[in-house]
């Protein structure tokens, strides 16, 4: 048998603990300061020592039988060997772990973005279209300490919106303002280093997944059928009564105080919302952030917006709607305006609970009970009215330029290559018009 480091065998122990009273302490005669207390649940290897004021005191090595009455020597010898103050290096090392815990906090992807960034950001002419995009591209990574940012992490995340259709060019705009805010993070004193300093995207899908993928965003690019548009106006008129329904049940039993939603023109914001966005073609990102006056105008039947997606570019580049609302959209914004007692100023769609800005999928669950009662496509989205809205006035014949305008795009490139298809005759009709016109003219002139 291998010579112990202590005098207390586990035999020795064994006896012990089994004969002495609760808190019997067994000493071992090799190593001063070790000893073995009986507790209630069995025994606990101790040590006891004298700090650097002069002060006794003691310290839990481990558990017996958990710990062995070699392992408990070692340990402790170690602790007598090195002087060490025990309990003040455990104190010095919770401290620690509390305090890197908490810069961990500070250092969440979320925490910097909402303090710090957010400030630097408002000195910006685009910063809330920067913060926009961070927020909205990263926020399954807002909670992760950003030291901990690795490839594999970018690589999921590109992964995932790639299957949801995004862009290249939009994941490449979203990555660079992720890494532009991290060397900012360096410049406040938040990170020591860039963690994703040579951490690059993947090239673009170039297979037939990303066919695919072009394939089913080229088919959403569409006019809804008038089946489908009968029924989008039909199942917000059932929504509506759902809810005024529900009131109703509500103020029956127990809850008179509660508003009466039948003498309103929109129980729930989202009729409104959708509505617009049907007779606007605006995001519902756009929609969203809409203020009163200033972007949409009541009065004067006016909307004048910069798409949140392109407020970065700054006021010299970033595109702009700017039209004369239709007379049932201009009828809606009337409406809501009125209900919401004719404001001056703030967000047109503001979150019933606090006011503020709601959350960019706050719109996901109304759409879907729409869907649903309707019996309109449980895969159809709400930027569908976007694209019937651009794809209504392409089949119309109105130019493309001018529709890129209303649609908030900077240039024809987008409507061209993505909505020409419907109206692949328009170049014909203008040559045969050219053609007629010229022929006039030549025999005119003999």
């Amino acid at each position: 048998m291998a010579k112990l480091d202590t005098s207390i065998s586990d035999n020795a122990a064994d006896k012990f603990l089994k004969s002495a009273d609760d808190r019997a302490t067994l000493w071992c005669e090799k190593i001063s300061g070790l000893h073995l207390l009986k507790t209630k649940t069995g025994g606990s290897w101790r040590y006891r020592y004298t700090d650097p004021t002069g002060k006794r005191k003691t310290a839990t090595v481990g558990r017996y039988p958990a710990m062995k009455p070699q392992q408990a020597a070692e340990k402790a010898r170690g602790w007598r060997n090195d002087d060490v103050d025990v309990l003040a290096e455990k104190e010095r090392a919770k401290a620690q772990a509390i305090a890197d815990q908490q810069r961990a906090q500070h250092r969440t992807l979320k925490a910097y973005l909402d303090g710090p960034y957010t400030r630097y950001q408002a000195r910006r002419r685009s910063g809330d279209a920067t913060l926009a995009i961070l927020r909205s591209n990263f926020e399954d990574l807002l909670d992760r300490d950003m030291t901990t940012l690795t490839r594999a992490d970018i690589e999921a995340w590109q992964s995932d919106k790639e299957k949801k259709g995004r862009a290249h060019s939009t994941l490449k705009r979203a990555y660079g303002a992720l890494r532009t805010m991290l060397k900012q993070a360096i410049v406040d004193g938040v990170l020591d280093e860039n963690p994703l300093q040579y951490v690059s995207l993947d090239k673009p899908l170039d297979n037939e997944r990303s066919a695919e993928l072009r394939k089913r965003r080229e088919e959403t690019r569409r006019l809804l059928t008038k089946d489908e548009l009968a029924a989008f106006h039909s199942g917000l008129d059932a929504f509506a009564e759902e809810i005024r329904q529900g009131r109703r049940n509500s103020r029956k039993h127990g809850k008179p105080h509660l508003p009466d939603l039948d003498n309103v023109a929109f129980p729930h914001w989202f009729i409104p919302f959708a509505k617009l966005s049907l007779y606007t073609g605006l995001r519902p990102g756009d929609l969203f952030s809409l203020t009163w006056n200033n972007e949409l105008n009541p009065t004067f039947g006016r909307l004048t917006k910069t798409p949140e997606k392109t407020k970065h570019h700054g006021d010299d580049k970033a595109a702009r709607v700017e039209m004369d609302l239709p007379p049932p959209a201009l009828e809606v914004v009337k409406a809501w305006w009125s209900q919401n007692g004719k404001p001056e100023s703030g967000l047109v769609f503001p979150s019933p609970v606090t006011g503020k800005r709601m959350d960019k999928n706050a719109h996901d669950k109304p759409w879907r009970r729409v869907k649903k009662v309707a019996g309109l496509p449980a895969d159809l989205t709400l930027y569908a009215l976007r694209h019937h809205f651009i794809s209504s006035l392409v089949a119309a014949g109105v130019p493309l330029f001018a529709v890129a305008k209303l649609a908030g795009h900077k240039s024809v490139a987008m409507i061209e290559n993505h909505y020409g298809h419907l109206c692949p005759d328009a170049a014909k009709d203008i040559l045969r018009q050219y053609g007629a016109s010229v022929s006039e003219q030549g025999r005119a002139a003999v």
